[in-house]
């Protein structure tokens, strides 16, 4: 067998993505976000990592943890205010959520290497061109610049009180066009009122 032939018929997809109960019609921002993480770290990797780790994060009568301090800073980027139960459900039932490295990491403070990301690409496009997002807005600058080029085109500069926000687009091969930006991962120093205006910007 061709081995060429025989890696590019593996599954390209590792983690599937969370997708929100109202993400295909937009939900409450009236757009179909995709949100953009880094990676998941453990031991065995697991197909429903990303959504059960969403389900933890959604069930009131699961024991805050750290970790979560980081969605609940993006979600309120999202909207500009603090965020009740009825509304943080209404905000991830509105978008999609997706790690971009197909591999577990041993640690939060881990970083992947160059393959890993390389490695990771096929899969980032299939989940863009089967869910055909028009928002992605990616969480740091260290996944930004790692993102592959295939279909990328630069935006116009944008501006919000003074730091330019890296934005462009993907073109697909599909013929869908996909608005890309770039937040501060939320996971440390992300300051929500400032990037509500960045989301504001960019997403309306």
């Amino acid at each position: 067998m061709n081995l060429q032939f025989f890696v590019f018929m593996l599954p390209p997809l590792i983690f599937l993505p969370y997708i929100g109960s109202h993400y295909s019609s937009g939900g409450m921002f009236r757009r179909r976000v995709m949100v953009l993480g880094d990676s998941h770290y453990g031991d065995v990797p697991r197909a429903e990592i990303t959504r059960e780790v969403m389900r933890w994060y959604l069930d009131p009568d699961t024991e805050r943890e750290g970790w979560m301090n980081t969605f609940v800073k993006f979600e309120r980027s999202l909207v500009g205010h603090e965020t009740d139960w009825a509304e943080k459900r209404a905000i991830w039932d509105s978008v999609m959520f997706y790690n971009y490295l197909q591999v577990l990491l041993s640690g939060p403070r881990e970083a992947g290497t160059p393959e890993q990301y390389c490695d990771s690409a096929g899969a980032f496009y299939h989940v863009m061109e089967q869910h055909r997002p028009e928002v992605l807005i990616v969480w740091g600058k260290r996944l930004w610049d790692k993102l592959p080029g295939e279909g990328w085109e630069d935006g116009s500069r944008v501006e919000v009180e003074g730091y330019e926000v890296p934005n462009g687009y993907y073109n697909l091969k599909n013929g869908h066009r996909v608005r890309a930006f770039c937040v501060y991962h939320p996971s440390v120093g992300y300051d929500w009122g400032y990037w509500h205006k960045v989301v504001r910007e960019l997403v309306n």
